[in-house]
């Protein structure tokens, strides 16, 4: 099985209908981190579609404007891994280097 990390930062193409239809694509099964810091048109409904990539286990909203820390707060209580939220949008696994 192979694991994938995209970064698309300070991507303005990037909106909730482009990550709808990475949630809707193969990359469901396999995407593990992605970094959308900076993507000013997300907001909090790209992170009811990323609940369906099973396998993530990091995620990267700072500084996007239209996402709220609240959203990434649910999105990580509600994720079937245990998900910590640090720097106010950066959603990862406890006792993880962020930084890798």
């Amino acid at each position: 099985k192979q694991w994938y990390q995209r970064r698309v930062r300070d991507n303005t193409s990037i909106n909730d209908r482009v990550i709808e239809a990475i949630c809707g694509s193969s990359l469901t099964y396999t995407l593990t981190r992605i970094d959308f810091s900076g993507c000013p048109h997300i907001t909090d409904k790209a992170l009811l579609q990323m609940k369906k990539c099973y396998d993530l286990d990091w995620l990267d909203f700072r500084s996007c404007r239209e996402v709220t820390r609240g959203a990434c707060v649910r999105f990580a209580h509600s994720f079937k891994k245990e998900l910590i939220i640090t720097e106010d949008k950066l959603i990862h696994p406890p006792l993880v280097d962020v930084y890798n």
